[in-house]
């Protein structure tokens, strides 16, 4: 019988991405996909899955007024954010680790751009509870199978928060300037992906 991996994830997209890219391009494994762990469990029954693989970020629900944040509001905010000219000027003239103090001011840009995203997100209700839930649920009734993240829009508290949640491993999903190129990048990604999968899976059952 072929190892089953366990796929959650909210978005319809996803999981058309799954089973259109990944699982022809991983045909030793057999692929439930589900949008909650309650629903994985129901469709599990008495079989035992060798690896869950989940997205992170879903719709929060309890966000009950999600709303996009106003554009002038957000050209505000970004109007106040260190331009390139911060990054650059004065390092000519600058003593020290050179290379040093202009990573950290190129940082501080895209750590505004970070922070940024996140408000925005949690407007809408957008965040990493509906992973951790899943993994909790995972930790809860199959405490020795792997669990991996599969995510598109991880930023480094999430990566705290599911080292900290106990998760077997990170993939990050591919991403295209559009559908039809994130179709292709996935399957241009899918033996990558199954084979770190496999291996995350031989060292679950070592």
């Amino acid at each position: 019988m072929k190892p089953i991996i366990v796929f959650i994830d909210d978005s319809k997209f996803e999981h058309e991405l799954v089973a259109g890219e990944i699982a022809p391009a991983a045909p030793e494994f057999y692929f439930v996909q589900t949008y909650t762990f309650d629903e994985a469990r129901k469709a599990l029954g008495q079989r035992r899955p060798a690896l869950f693989l989940l997205d992170l970020w879903g719709q929060d629900p309890e966000v009950k007024t999600p709303f996009l944040t106003p554009k002038d509001e957000l050209e505000r905010k970004i109007a106040a954010f260190p331009t390139l000219e911060h990054v650059y000027g004065g390092l000519d003239e600058f003593r020290g680790d050179v290379n040093n103090e202009y990573l950290k001011r190129l940082f501080s840009i895209v750590d505004r751009w970070r922070s940024l995203f996140e408000s925005v997100c949690a407007r809408v209700g957008q965040n990493r509870r509906y992973g951790l839930d899943n993994l909790n649920g995972v930790r809860t009734y199959y405490p020795a199978v792997p669990a991996v993240f599969y995510t598109r829009k991880s930023l480094i508290n999430d990566a705290v928060a599911m080292i900290h949640a106990g998760a077997d491993g990170v993939f990050i999903k591919p991403t295209g300037a559009d559908d039809g190129e994130t179709r292709r990048l996935t399957r241009a990604y899918a033996p990558t992906l199954a084979a770190g999968l496999a291996g995350i899976m031989e060292k679950g059952g070592a």
